[in-house]
């Protein structure tokens, strides 16, 4: 679904992404993980067109997306939810929600497995999104991405600040996002155990670069843990 190959990404002059390549395939949960600052959010938002990537390849179901502008690969079938979550705090959750149908034209109606997915929701539809504590804030920002139905969902640290009650809410909800839907999804997380539990396979980043890669079931935990913390 999604296949990365040879990328590099820079922020102004100073590159942070050097000759990057892995993929998500169809209908799978890919982790992304490694330690603060080593480029796991730079390479998201290379992939969503947000930073320069002068080289390499971002193949999106098929079609080469390197050079297309944000908005386009949205309208492909790329929901990403960024860290920190972006939503909008003083519109309602009813309105944060119905900007995700803005990539469809803003036609089309909130799709109902979505309020099977966050019961919360519908219950808060006119409270503010700044009103949300920060475990609301992110099942809103999820939700808001789904909404234009996408083939694949990125999720940049989705259980960050978030007590573990609804951590495994969360945990739960990209499971059956992946089950119901079949929408592949790369996440990335620094919750190794999070990531363990929920995903087919993994790839370390440090320093820009893949360091190890391996399905969720072949992997050493005490090798990935070490080459977090090295």
């Amino acid at each position: 679904m999604l296949k990365v190959n040879g990328m590099s990404s820079y922020y102004g002059e100073s590159m942070v992404i050097d000759d990057l390549s892995f993929e998500v395939p169809k209908g799978k949960i890919v982790g992304l993980i490694g330690r603060n600052g080593v480029g796991k959010s730079t390479t998201l938002k290379s992939i969503m067109g947000i930073v320069k990537t002068p080289s390499g390849s971002v193949m999106f179901d098929g079609e080469e997306i390197i050079k297309k502008p944000s908005y386009e690969r949205v309208r492909l079938g790329i929901g990403y939810v960024p860290q920190g979550r972006d939503i909008f705090p003083q519109m309602t959750v009813q309105e944060n929600i119905e900007l995700g149908l803005q990539p469809l034209g803003g036609k089309g109606k909130i799709p109902d497995y979505i309020f099977d997915l966050f019961p919360i929701l519908p219950k808060f539809a006119k409270r503010k999104g700044g009103d949300l504590s920060g475990g609301q804030q992110q099942q809103l920002a999820i939700a808001r991405a789904l909404v234009a139905e996408p083939k694949i969902l990125i999720l940049d640290e989705p259980t960050e600040g978030i007590q573990p009650s609804i951590i495994q809410n969360i945990g739960a909800a990209i499971k059956k996002i992946n089950e119901w839907k079949g929408i592949s999804i790369l996440l990335v997380e620094q919750y190794l155990d999070f990531v363990m539990e929920h995903t087919d396979s993994l790839y370390v980043m440090e320093k820009g670069s893949i360091i190890y890669q391996n399905t969720t079931s072949d992997a050493d935990k005490t090798e990935v843990q070490k080459l977090m913390t090295d």
